[in-house]
């Protein structure tokens, strides 16, 4: 019924007039609002494509201009020095080229890393960083010396085109980074609940930790110890009377040797303390004496004497603590190979404290717990005998070479001396007399 009455409507030649009518103008008024309204998406995307050519060329001529501070930057994060970075231009590169023509448009940059220093690791900083930039990398690897070749250009350029700029990363033994090898000891674990530990520490295998002795704190003490972490109980000293010090200055050899040996009971899996002094009035004697009693039972200490204070009162107190620890290390480290402090890490700032940790390690520096920095400390401190007793015998032997020398040359002059005073001098030839006259002959 409704077709018959569609086909009835569109017998009408009036009819058709009218539809027709109606869509032609629906078809302009689409047209017009794609093409003359302002405003319309379609307009506003034919802006951004008109656009992005210029705005690619802006960007392009940034990266050119700070593409070589940029790596340098990336470099020296690393704590790779600006006198092992050379940088020639794309002329000089020519003309050392075997080929003779340009190897990129920018800089060619001869980089020396240490040995120690992977190739992996620098790349891996590099490309981030070029990758930000929008720019695309082809690297190279020597197989055996692990040296680099780095290629950079812009994701646009045609392949046939020269490379925005070029690396050539190469280790040496003969450059070494300032670095230090670091033991921290945190000091406030006894904060942290299992679930802290989990979180924050469980892969963290860099630092030591002060046991908490409370029975109270058992669930900590088994986390601590099943996850292996390296601890250290804290002991102290005290005075006379200072009966809630481990160890006071009433007590004689016998009493603190059964007090070592009732320690070594209750923690038999804990080899390393830390002495501290809970009185100034302690004698020597007596620290003597406990270090003695202990390391007899296998126990190794770390006297107070031992930390270094990279913290004063003020800068622990600082909102920027961790960073001027940092600051405090490198500044140490040029001086002592070898830190061991003790530090008060809030759980809450951990992640602040962790991060200035991972700077100073991308610079060199190496943190150890206190079981491996004992033994790179012993490790270090016999490499370093050696090279000075190695240095000393050079030295002797120049030494002794010049003497050597020295002498040939005293002899040498002597016998010419003595040669020139031998020498024979030329004999007078023994004169004729002249014959007498009645010698001659009378003819």
């Amino acid at each position: 019924m409704i077709l018959s009455k569609i086909q009835t409507f569109f017998k009408s030649f009036r009819n058709k007039a009218i539809v027709i009518i109606a869509l032609l103008t629906i078809s302009a008024a689409l047209l017009v609002s794609k093409y003359v309204l302002p405003g319309s998406p379609e307009t506003e995307v034919s802006d951004k494509n008109e656009n992005l050519p210029l705005k690619n060329k802006a960007s392009h001529e940034f990266i050119r201009s700070n593409l070589s501070r940029g790596i340098d930057s990336v470099l020296g994060n690393f704590g790779i020095k600006s006198e092992w970075i050379t940088t020639i231009d794309p002329e000089s590169a020519k003309k050392n080229n075997k080929s003779g023509g340009k190897e990129s448009e920018l800089f060619l940059k001869n980089v020396i890393i240490p040995s120690d220093l992977t190739s992996i690791e620098v790349n891996a900083d590099l490309t981030s960083y070029f990758s930000g930039l929008g720019l695309k990398t082809a690297v190279n690897e020597d197989i055996v010396t692990k040296d680099l070749d780095i290629a950079v250009s812009f994701n646009d350029t045609a392949d046939k085109k020269l490379p925005l700029a070029k690396m050539k990363i190469t280790h040496s033994d003969k450059v070494i980074r300032e670095s230090a090898i670091i033991c921290v000891v945190i000091n406030n674990i006894s904060e942290y609940n299992p679930d802290d530990i989990d979180r924050l520490l469980l892969s963290k295998n860099e630092f030591s930790y002060v046991f908490p002795r409370n029975l109270d704190e058992i669930d900590l003490q088994n986390k601590l110890l099943h996850s292996k972490k390296d601890v250290i109980i804290n002991l102290t000293v005290g005075g006379k009377e200072n009966y809630e010090a481990d160890f006071n200055s009433a007590m004689d050899e016998k009493a603190v040797l059964e007090r070592v040996r009732s320690f070594s009971v209750d923690f038999p899996t804990v080899n390393n303390v830390l002495l501290t002094k809970q009185n100034e009035d302690i004698p020597q004697t007596l620290i003597n004496m406990v270090n003695t009693i202990l390391s007899n039972y296998k126990i190794r200490v770390i006297n107070e004497t031992d930390l270094s204070q990279l913290l004063s009162n003020a800068e622990n107190e600082s909102p920027d603590k961790f960073t001027l620890f940092a600051a405090n290390i490198k500044s140490k480290g040029k001086l002592a190979k070898t830190i061991i402090t003790s530090l008060n890490v809030e759980k809450d700032d951990f992640a602040k404290f962790y991060d200035n940790i991972l700077t100073l390690k991308k610079l060199g520096y190496r943190f150890y717990n206190y079981s491996d920095y004992r033994n790179k400390k012993d490790s270090y401190e016999k490499e370093q005998k050696e090279k000075e007793e190695k240095l000393k015998e050079e030295v002797a032997k120049k030494q002794n070479e010049k003497k050597n020398t020295e002498k040939k040359t005293v002899t040498k002059k002597n016998t010419t001396v003595k040669k020139k005073t031998e020498t024979k001098q030329p004999t007078d030839k023994k004169k004729t007399e002249p014959k007498k006259k009645s010698d001659v002959k009378k003819k």
